[in-house]
């Protein structure tokens, strides 16, 4: 496998693999809070800032985004990138 150019790398990988990793960490966290919202939403029939359906939308939409992050900080990690 041929080896990713050093100034690719920073594009690539931005800011290193523990950052990446940190964010994704946080945006797991988002996700989780907002299923949590969402049931509570949808089981109180209340509406908490967001319709139920809304916050579960939000939950697959931070849980896709937390992935990205997760995919940059894995192979950031394989290739040995650090900054």
């Amino acid at each position: 496998m041929a080896d990713v150019p050093e100034n690719a790398k920073y594009l690539l990988f931005g800011y290193g693999p523990r950052l990446h990793a940190l964010m994704a960490f946080i945006a797991n966290l988002l996700g989780i809070v907002s299923l949590i919202l969402g049931i509570i939403s949808t089981a109180t029939k209340t509406q908490l800032g967001l319709d139920g359906t809304a916050w579960f939308l939000l939950t697959i939409i931070f849980f896709l985004w937390s992935l990205s992050f997760w995919f940059s900080a894995y192979f950031g990690a394989k290739e040995g990138y650090t900054r």
